[in-house]
């Protein structure tokens, strides 16, 4: 499935449709069963490709063919990293071809690398737990696939993992840790409102339990056999960059339009 953004694209659409979840549940619930890899650039589709040609052709000295974007890797991550890929996504005032999974990334990429966290491979995981909590319609908490309103908090997910088995643990712990992630670098300031009107959690807690769980799930064996093991030992470690970075992704983004527009095309 592709996506036909208009305007700003997705994130403004994507950050109300969330915090109607937040209304509906108090604090938003948890995610998906499977655990998120880091594989944001394996999404892209042929429309992001064509994307990327159509916008660096406007400049002759930056123009690019679709054959160096296919077979050269290293070549193909340089250039998802041009100002003028990020200005078109940012400054698009029509309707923006391109999928979810390349819009989270070029606009993950642009923040991350401003607090100096340059590992693509850190923009590839953050991007796809942006991407897959965008999909509020799948919202379920790990292991509790027929309850939606499961795990409102996050202290019910450290109880969950407390009485679950070791593997059902690791889930839990993961999704905690991507959680305490998403609505810190999402949604501060309504976890900073939740905190002064009802006195809820603040942002200090959820740093400290990011931090906390991404070293903690760093370290099990089915972290090394995912390859993520070294992604979530940054995270364990850069927690707070990290979410600060998607504070100015939102930030940002929320103030460029006023009504932005999603359009799905059919496959």
């Amino acid at each position: 499935m592709g996506f036909l953004f208009r305007h700003a694209g997705p994130t403004r659409a994507f950050v109300e449709a969330a915090l109607r979840a937040v209304s509906r549940l108090g604090i938003a619930y948890a995610t998906l069963w499977d655990v998120i890899q880091a594989n944001c650039r394996a999404q892209f589709t042929a429309d992001d490709f064509s994307f990327v040609v159509r916008t660096l052709s406007k400049s002759q000295k930056d123009a690019v063919s679709l054959v160096a974007l296919l077979s050269d890797e290293g070549e193909r991550d340089s250039i998802l990293d041009h100002d003028l890929l990020y200005e078109s996504v940012v400054d698009s005032t029509g309707c923006l071809q391109v999928s979810a999974a390349f819009y989270f990334y070029v606009l993950t990429r642009r923040v991350l690398k401003r607090v100096s966290l340059d590992e693509r491979v850190l923009t590839d995981y953050v991007a796809a737990v942006l991407l897959a909590f965008s999909r509020t319609s799948q919202l379920r908490g790990p292991g509790d696939q027929d309850n939606p309103r499961s795990f409102a908090y996050l202290c019910d997910l450290m109880a969950q993992a407390q009485k679950s088995s070791p593997e059902q643990a690791y889930l839990v712990r993961v999704h905690m840790g991507n959680y305490a992630l998403f609505l810190s670098g999402m949604f501060a300031d309504r976890v900073n409102a939740h905190e002064q009107r009802r006195g809820a959690p603040s942002l200090d807690y959820y740093e400290a339990v990011g931090q906390s769980t991404f070293r903690s799930v760093a370290g099990h064996p089915q972290s090394r056999r995912t390859n993520l093991e070294v992604i979530f030992r940054m995270l364990g470690e850069e927690f707070r960059r990290v979410r600060m970075a998607l504070n100015d992704l939102t930030g940002t983004l929320l103030h460029m339009h006023e009504t932005p527009t999603i359009l799905i095309r059919p496959a």
